[in-house]
């Protein structure tokens, strides 16, 4: 929970917007998944929904990326910081990535639960 105050902390704006932008994602998907599990006919909804199901996970990782480098030119600018600090706030920086995993993975559960119930032919 510390690691995930100072995140918030320390964050700047682009991050926060990508953390936004992927819970927005999420939220606005889950009840698209709903309907398609209790509306579609066929197995093709299913799979689309599946693969847009890894949006989250892969803005996500991009906003990691954003922030490693970040961290690195900050590095490159400021030599005398501590290997403790670097290490300290490329941990942080996963945290954006363990966010867009959760979504994907419910959204992946939604998608995964499709596919099964179209297949038995429910």
């Amino acid at each position: 929970m510390e690691a995930l105050t100072s995140f918030l902390k320390s964050s700047t704006v682009v991050d926060l917007q990508i953390l936004l932008f992927i819970l927005f994602i999420t939220v606005v998907m889950i009840p698209i998944g709903i309907i398609i599990v209790f509306g579609s006919r066929s197995r093709m909804p299913s799979y689309v929904f599946l693969l847009c199901a890894l949006l989250p996970l892969l803005l996500a990782l991009a906003g990691t990326y954003v922030r490693f480098v970040s961290i690195d030119e900050a590095v490159r600018q400021n030599e005398n910081v501590g290997e403790e600090v670097v290490l300290a706030a490329r941990q942080e920086a996963w945290i954006t990535t363990y966010i867009g995993a959760a979504g994907t993975t419910v959204l992946a559960l939604i998608g995964v639960t499709a596919v099964v119930k179209k297949e038995r032919g429910a």
